[in-house]
């Protein structure tokens, strides 16, 4: 079992005007709740990874216990998998008891959990349910003086704000999607006051030294949630313009085990990597998924590399269509909204770039001005691929699977090629016309409601050489980003 988080000294003078009040005085050292363990159940599809933000926020208000989500399997699952997996935080801490916290079906998990048997009551202090299961009682039962035996509260994204998790404490955010209500700022600083009793210093996500950060993950069979037994994982450091290597080695390698577990890795926090996980088939070329991220500016041990696994029905939709072109999956924790019916100026937009410098040499100048000087690149641009077709306000999207549909060198952006549950199949050429990825892949958002642009460049991978390419973007942005900038605020120290 690994903390999601560990403590560091240093943090706790926070500069005034960033700390976070929703209506209430900084903490400031006030006394509150015992810091217990804090445990995510996940939802539908989904895994560890959709706390990987809040775990972080929890990491920067010095939080001194662990943080951490369970990866239930997507079948079989038993309520005997949470008891084992609780022990397994408990057995680490030393507690006897945990904070748990559930999400959309996690939350049917955990009623049914709580509802199962005192013994199980007994190791919740408390208890959150996010955009889920409602119950007009808290799940486990009343005492004697019909209070709670576990103290619950609802976080609910928007719909009626007539849903409930008990009848004392539920917060609605009517602009939060499903998956945005467990991720977002808001929705952090609501748990941590319920759990410790006050609210948290800040919902910053706190820069860390760069050469202090450290980062551990598993790597899963998407959505089975098991892990990828005997691959390969890599983690390359990049150039930060073209996303490219910048080495003929990996920084770290190692091959993985049933559990799919890597690291912990020492990285900077002021570069930005690639995650890339080896897969052998049957016939060459071996499948490759390179994993590309924003810059890991605090520690983070949630990190989750979901994989199509070899032969399913997704994986095989995707590569029928390989050929001279790139594909990628582009998510993160937090919905896409190509259209939004409610405020139409609530929507993102992502534009999709493929620069291939004409000479090999000049790939910098190509991406920084290709669309300028076509002299010296080849430039495949679609100005926005979340649109109302493929990222509609109604759906929960969160992977944006890009692939040139029938390999025919053209872009279809607001055509849905449907694929399950919180994917849309996105027609969009990117080529890659050699072997080798010599161009560069920009991905540019513009997200809805943040406070400035996010990109990720990458190598346009071939999908014909078996390379895959997963983007993943944070699902918020803030005004300090990096230590420096965290130093000057006088933030950090």
């Amino acid at each position: 079992m690994r903390s999601s988080h560990r403590r560091r000294d240093g943090f706790a003078a926070l500069l005034a005007s960033l700390l976070i009040a929703v209506g209430a005085a900084p903490a400031g050292g006030v006394e509150g709740e015992p810091e217990l363990p804090v445990i995510f159940v996940h939802g539908f599809s989904g895994s560890a990874q959709q706390y990987e933000d809040q775990a972080l926020r929890w990491a920067s208000n010095d939080y001194g216990n662990v943080v951490t989500g369970i990866d239930r399997l997507f079948i079989g699952f038993t309520l005997e998998q949470l008891d084992a997996f609780i022990d397994d935080v408990l057995a680490e801490t030393g507690d006897s008891q945990a904070y748990l916290i559930g999400h959309s079906a996690g939350t049917a998990v955990m009623t049914a959990y709580l509802n199962s048997s005192p013994e199980r009551v007994a190791r919740v202090a408390k208890y959150i349910g996010i955009d889920g299961a409602s119950n007009e009682t808290c799940p486990g039962g009343l005492d004697e003086n019909d209070e709670p035996l576990v103290p619950c509260m609802g976080v609910w994204g928007r719909g009626s704000t007539e849903r409930m998790v008990g009848p004392d404490h539920n917060v609605y955010f009517s602009e939060q999607g499903h998956t945005q209500s467990v991720t977002s700022p808001e929705s952090f600083a609501a748990q941590y006051e319920f759990l410790t009793g006050h609210p948290p210093e800040t919902t910053l996500i706190l820069p860390e030294p760069p050469e202090e950060v450290e980062i551990a993950g598993r790597a899963l069979n998407f959505p089975f949630n098991t892990g990828i037994d005997g691959a390969v994982v890599e983690l390359w450091e990049l150039n930060q313009i073209t996303g490219h290597r910048t080495q003929s080695s990996p920084e770290e390698t190692g091959t993985l085990d049933a559990t799919g577990d890597f690291g912990p890795w020492n990285v900077d926090g002021s570069k930005r990597y690639e995650i890339n996980v080896i897969r052998q088939t049957e016939e060459p070329p071996d499948s490759q998924q390179h994993f590309y991220f924003e810059p890991f500016i605090r520690d983070d041990y949630l990190i989750r590399l979901n994989i199509s696994p070899i032969g399913s029905t997704l994986s095989n939709t995707v590569r029928a269509n390989a050929g001279p072109n790139t594909g990628a999956s582009i998510s993160r924790q937090k919905e896409w909204w190509g259209s939004n019916s409610v405020d139409p100026t609530n929507v993102d937009v992502l534009a999709v770039r493929t620069s291939i410098p004409k000479n090999p040499g000049a790939i910098v100048q190509c991406v920084l001005f290709g669309t300028l000087k076509p002299n010296l690149c080849a430039v495949e641009e679609v100005s926005d691929i979340a649109t109302p077709g493929t990222a509609p306000y109604l759906a929960s999207t969160i992977a944006m699977i890009t692939f040139d549909v029938e390999g025919d060198g053209i872009s279809h952006p607001d055509e849905l090629v449907s694929l399950g549950p919180f994917l849309s199949g996105i027609d969009v050429y990117m080529p890659a016309p050699d072997a080798a990825p010599k161009g560069v892949v920009s991905f540019l958002l513009d997200a809805r409601r943040e406070d400035s642009d996010q990109f990720i460049n990458t190598p346009n991978w071939p999908m014909a050489e078996g390379h895959y390419m997963s983007v993943l973007f944070r699902p918020w942005t803030q005004e300090i980003d990096t230590w420096s900038e965290c130093k000057m605020a006088g933030v950090c120290q």
